[in-house]
Formats: C-alpha cells, sequence, structure tokens
C-alpha cells in the first residue's frame, strides 16, 4: 500500500459522515466529575505519573540539528538541556550545575563549544562531563569523574526529540509510539526547520487539551476562521495506544473524494491532526509544515502554558515568504488565544464556581473520552497493561 493511501481511506470516510450525517463516535456518553479539573492533589499526581514517567516532546530535530546546538526550557517545572554532541547523537540533561545548582545555560537555543554555569564557571562538556572546575587550586582538591550533569533518558525519532525527566528511567521510544512511529515518519519532519516559536497561558492543562481533540465546537467557536474551511462535527478518529489521528473534513470533501484516488491532491479535502499524548498536538501537512502545539502543566492546578512551534521545510526568505509566514503564526495565535483559550479560562472559572457537578462527553466527542481514559490509566502508581483502555 502507498504510504499515503490512508489519506484517502480517511477522506472517503468523512465523505461518508458528510454525506449521511455521522461521524466517528464512542458507544456511550461519559460523565466525568466537575473535581477531575479541580484537585490539586489530582494535578500532583498528573505531573508525577505522566509528565515525569512518560516520553515527553520537548525539541525538534531542525533546533538541534548541528554539534553544539542546545536547548534549555524548564517542562513542567524541571530545567532540561538537551544538546547535540560531536558524534551526532542528542543527550539530554537536568539544567543545573553539579557545584551548587544553579541554571548552567539560559532557556533558549543557541550554540556552544561547552556549557559553562555563570555562577562559578564550571564548564561540562555535550556529554555531561564536568571538564573544568574554576580556580581548583583554592577550590581544594576533587575528583571530577562522575560529577557531571545529571542525564535524561533521550531518543530521536522521525524530527522530533522525546525526553524523560526522571533520571535513570527505562524509556522505550519504539514501545512508546507503536505504530505511530510510521505515521509520524512520513511526515518526513526532520527536514524541517523550526521557523519560529510563540507561548500562550490558559487554564487546566486538561481542560486546554481537550480542545485540541474536539471538531464538535468548530462552527460555534470558530465561525469566522477554522470554520471558513472546516466543517464542524464531522470527524474521524483512530487511535495507536494513547495517541490518535484526527480527520477533518473541509466543506470540499464531497467533491475532491469524488475524483479517483490517483487524481486527488495530498491533503485535499481535509485536515489530518495528530496528538502525541500527553501533550502534543501536531497541526501539520506533509511537504508544507505547519504548527505543532506542546502543552504544559503550568505552577498550579488551574494554571497551563503552551509552546507553539512553526516547522517549515525551509525558513521563509523572501519578503512575501515572510509576510505570509508573519501572518499564519499572527493568525493562529490569535486563533488560540481570543477564541479557544479565552473559552478555556471561562470554563475555569464555571468549575471552580460549582456551578456543575460533572462534565458531559458526548459520543461524538470520542477524542476527548479517549484522552481521559489514558489519563486515568497513567495516573495509577502501577498501570496494569492487561487493562489499557480499548477505546
Amino acid at each position: 500500500m502507498d504510504r499515503f493511501e490512508d489519506y484517502n481511506q480517511i477522506a472517503d470516510r468523512l465523505a461518508d459522515h458528510a454525506r449521511d450525517g455521522t461521524t466517528d463516535s464512542a458507544p456511550d456518553i461519559l460523565r466525568i466529575p466537575a473535581s477531575y479539573y479541580l484537585d490539586p492533589e489530582l494535578w500532583k499526581i498528573e505531573v508525577e505519573r505522566i509528565f515525569k514517567r512518560v516520553p515527553l516532546l520537548l525539541a525538534f530535530t531542525g533546533e538541534l540539528r548541528q554539534p553544539g546546538r542546545y536547548k534549555a526550557m524548564k517542562a513542567a517545572g524541571v530545567p532540561v538541556v538537551m544538546i547535540r554532541g560531536r558524534d551526532g547523537v542528542v543527550r539530554a540533561f537536568l539544567n543545573a550545575c553539579r557545584h551548587r545548582g544553579a541554571r548552567v545555560m539560559e532557556e533558549g537555543t543557541g550554540k556552544c563549544v561547552r556549557m559553562v554555569c555563570p555562577y562559578h564557571a564550571w564548564a561540562y562538556d555535550e556529554r555531561g562531563a564536568l571538564v573544568k572546575v574554576a580556580d581548583p587550586e583554592k577550590f581544594g582538591d576533587f575528583d571530577t569523574a562522575g560529577e557531571g550533569l545529571t542525564e535524561l533518558p533521550c531518543a530521536e525519532v522521525a524530527g522530533l526529540i522525546f525526553v524523560s525527566l526522571t533520571p535513570g528511567a527505562a524509556m522505550d521510544i519504539d514501545a512508546w509510539l507503536g505504530g505511530f512511529r510510521e505515521e509520524l515518519e512520513k511526515l518526513e519532519m526532520a527536514d524541517w526547520e523550526v521557523c519560529a516559536t510563540q507561548s500562550l497561558e490558559t487554564a487546566n492543562w486538561k481542560l486546554a487539551h481537550d480542545g485540541y481533540v474536539d471538531g464538535y465546537h468548530i462552527a460555534s467557536l470558530h465561525p469566522k476562521t477554522i470554520a471558513a474551511f472546516s466543517q464542524s462535527n464531522v470527524l474521524t478518529y483512530d487511535a495507536f495506544g494513547p495517541h490518535q489521528r484526527i480527520g477533518f473534513a473541509h466543506h470540499n470533501i464531497l467533491p475532491v473524494t469524488e475524483k479517483p484516488p490517483a487524481e486527488r491532491t495530498l491533503n485535499d479535502g481535509l485536515t489530518v491532526i495528530r496528538t502525541i499524548f500527553p501533550h502534543v498536538s501536531l497541526a501539520v501537512r506533509h511537504g508544507e509544515g505547519g504548527v505543532v502545539s506542546q502543552l504544559f502543566p503550568g505552577p498550579t492546578h488551574d494554571t497551563s502554558y503552551t509552546i507553539q512551534a512553526f516547522l517549515a521545510p525551509k525558513v521563509p526568505e523572501t519578503e512575501e515568504e515572510k509576510a505570509m509566514f508573519g501572518m499564519r503564526t499572527k493568525m493562529l495565535y490569535e486563533v488560540v488565544r481570543d477564541e479557544d483559550y479565552k473559552t478555556v479560562d471561562g470554563v475555569q472559572e464555571g468549575l471552580a464556581s460549582g456551578a456543575i457537578p460533572d462534565v458531559i462527553f458526548g459520543r461524538n466527542e470520542i477524542g476527548n473520552q479517549r484522552l481521559h481514559k489514558w489519563i486515568a490509566y497513567y495516573c495509577q502508581e502501577t498501570p496494569d497493561p492487561s487493562a489499557r483502555p480499548d477505546l
């Protein structure tokens, strides 16, 4: 089978739904207590058992393409620095100096020969080894072996760099992604560049994530933006363990699918959104790029922040390309800020007021139902593989 034949299959499924007035659905509705979004203790469990255990997408190959390129950031409150070594391997470390715990690298991206702590100038190489102690004669006898930065499990797959925030944790990225790895690889993101990033803040991370797997709200919440090209509540959902592939029907889905598959253009008539559990939405198109949204819990249960990374096969060069790119990044930022996250903030207030006892997910909101079943699964102290969600 052609590696993009599944796009035609998704398009045909969407066309059937558009024609029949249906959408992919769960067997029943699902009720979740409002406290699920409000409980600080549950939020702590989510951070400890999900965000600090499972592989998180923290960087892109395009950000760390050459040896010495690094990226420093915080994820779920944990300071992380990633750097590509001279051997071509990307490694990740806790961004904390072995001397006194200071941040070794300021947050952001750049290139360096060594990672040097600004506090007392202790220096580390790209493998995290401590290679220099300032004024060693005055500091005193000190064996630097084994006193390097604390390494974190790290893997690079399909142009994406995954890190586990727990030192020494086992990380099998192939097992984690399962069949989703092939889905990601066919996008060829390893060849793409990160052309811009921007961040937004909003309410509880689960409330934010709900919007990324929900196509029920398009007509009502985005009437002048996304609804201009995409139908509302006409979707396909495919599960790859906790990860999802969601097909959104465009208004022209029926005439597109009337053409033989060989005459169709890839991406015509539909948008495919992929989510990587627990915190990533990839709104990207093969050969074109797009936006990858990384959602992280904030410092409290009722806050979160999202990093939007805009990827493209090449950095915009001409004035026209730069103008078009700028318009797109501005539009996506404003849609999420002024439509999605403004609404999410209101949901947080409504739930906190005690106005409703529970949240109701319809049969058509299968993406949300699946998301929350997997959150509950991974919140267990020891998840039982035989009891994995089967929705």
